[in-house]
């Protein structure tokens, strides 16, 4: 069964705020539709059920980024790479993000090429100190 999807590649190394990040990943998913032909069956897939599968993958710096964008245009695929113009929280002319045409997840090709990479997540938030009261002072170890 097809099942499309976009591949967002966000730029980890970067600090970048989850603003910052969200912004980049819509850079990336707007330059990922206009990179799929308006007219192929897996773009009216993608429309049908209004589901617009997107999965944001993880690219751990500026050299990891630009190494999938190569290694992806290698095997076929199309990519955007978004490059940020420093106005905000970076530095000036950094790689922040990439996206990827939309593609049948489920074809043996696409699955070969993207099963190594990693979803983008957050850090799990480390567990809060303990806390003891001695009178009206609070300890923290």
């Amino acid at each position: 069964m097809i099942d499309p999807a976009m591949y967002i590649f966000i730029n980890d190394g970067l600090g970048m705020t989850k603003g910052k990040i969200a912004a980049q990943a819509a850079h990336a998913g707007v330059e990922a539709y206009r990179i799929t032909p308006p007219d192929s069956n897996i773009l009216r897939l993608w429309y049908k059920g209004g589901h617009y599968k997107k999965l944001v993958m993880a690219a751990r710096d500026s050299v990891h980024l630009l190494t999938i964008e190569r290694y992806l245009n290698d095997r076929g695929f199309k990519t955007a790479l978004i490059i940020d113009e420093g106005m905000t929280e970076i530095e000036a002319h950094q790689p922040t993000a990439l996206g990827v045409e939309v593609l049948d997840k489920n074809d043996p090709h696409v699955e070969a090429s993207f099963c190594a990479f990693a979803l983008l997540r957050e850090p799990k938030p480390r567990p809060a100190p303990e806390v003891q009261s001695k009178g009206r002072w609070l300890f923290r170890r």
